[in-house]
């Protein structure tokens, strides 16, 4: 079974704000998110031991992926390894992978080499957002944890998503430009969603490959 925990990038600035009391609840944040993810043993080697004393938090703005993986088809590490390339560090990982990512581009790029060497039509979401995460250790192993809302809003927008599509967030969107998001889907059907002029998300899916399930490009005539 994999780790639910990423290893951490290279840590931003530290910026620890707020009060004693907002530290206090950060922590209680965290201990509960990983109440049910860690073994016990290691949970309390963190909270309980010299872990403790490596816990940070920061906050700044990222780009999540998530995305649904076949177990068959990728290793952790072969995901981990991808997701370090690009900057990024890998959160959860199991049925369904979470990653976070400084740059909204890597954060795409990363969606689209996992989709275009995939055999299963994968369904993915890219949400930027001003995010809360935890850095800490683990026997010495650096691990990250973005807390709140922004992992579940990423999660929900992946399932809401067709096979074979990724699904981008306005501010992903807008943070990417409609020019670099051209230049970085050439062959790829994106579709935007607006209210008026303002634009509310967009997708992008790429053409399958030829042993893939064509049924997300035929209702389109594309194939």
């Amino acid at each position: 079974m994999g780790s639910p925990l990423g290893v951490a990038p290279e840590a931003p600035e530290e910026r620890r704000t707020g009060t004693p009391a907002d530290q206090a609840a950060l922590l209680d944040a965290l201990a509960e998110e990983l109440l049910n993810d860690l073994p016990v043993d290691v949970w309390r080697k963190l909270f309980l031991g010299p872990g403790y004393d490596t816990i940070r938090f920061t906050e700044e703005c990222s780009t999540l992926l998530a995305c649904d993986l076949a177990a068959s088809e990728w290793t952790e590490t072969d995901v981990r390894t991808l997701a370090n390339r690009f900057e990024g560090c890998v959160e959860q990982f199991g049925p369904r992978v979470l990653m976070a990512f400084a740059r909204p581009r890597a954060a795409l790029e990363v969606a689209m080499l996992l989709q275009r060497t995939s055999r299963a039509r994968l369904r993915s979401a890219l949400v930027t957002a001003p995010c809360l995460a935890a850095s800490f250790e683990i026997d010495g192993v650096p691990r990250q944890l973005t807390l709140g809302e922004m992992p579940r809003k990423a999660a929900g927008c992946a399932d809401s998503t067709a096979p074979g599509s990724i699904h981008l967030c306005a501010a992903t969107w807008r943070a990417l430009g409609p020019v670099a998001l051209d230049r970085l889907t050439q062959r790829a059907l994106v579709t935007t969603e607006y209210q008026g002029e303002e634009v509310l998300s967009a997708s992008v899916t790429l053409a399958p490959p030829p042993r893939a399930d064509l049924s997300t490009f035929a209702g389109l005539g594309r194939v």
